[in-house]
């Protein structure tokens, strides 16, 4: 019988080139998004920098705005959310290991907390979570 663990992240089970490819997807993401904020942060660069005399202000803001044009931003628009849901509908790895459905017990008893400050714990509004040192759960306080 396979040793039963909890899993929250099981990134370290797919494989490589997986992981890769989507690691390169999200810096392309993020890239473009940075680009798409790069004319305003040359203006905000010039106004903080005082690179710009402060009757230039004016045209340096125009001139580095204008730089985004509106079909420009209506395809970012557009396609930003686009190949968010192509990619989250090709995210459909499953791993190999067997999902189970954990119980309050075994969750404190794997985490080493009280059963029933857990379950207190999930009507509640706001929780906290005190830790040792080496990340260990040593209380959960619940407010309701």
């Amino acid at each position: 019988m396979k040793k039963r663990t909890l899993i929250i992240n099981k990134r370290n089970e797919m494989p490589f080139a997986k992981k890769i490819g989507w690691d390169i997807v999200t810096v392309l993401l993020w890239a473009g998004w940075i680009y798409l904020w790069k004319p305003l942060l040359i203006v905000f660069y010039k106004i903080v920098t005082l690179d710009a005399e402060v009757d230039e202000i004016s045209n340096v803001i125009f001139d580095e705005i204008s730089a985004v044009t509106v079909e420009h931003a209506i395809i970012m628009l557009v396609a930003t959310p686009t190949i968010l849901f192509i990619l989250s509908w090709l995210n459909r790895h499953v791993a190999p290991s067997v999902h189970f459905i954990y119980k309050f017990d075994e969750y404190a008893k794997y985490f080493q907390v009280d059963s029933a400050k857990l379950r207190e714990s999930v009507d509640a509004q706001l929780i906290t979570i005190n830790h040792d040192n080496s990340g260990r759960i040593v209380d959960i306080e619940t407010k309701i």
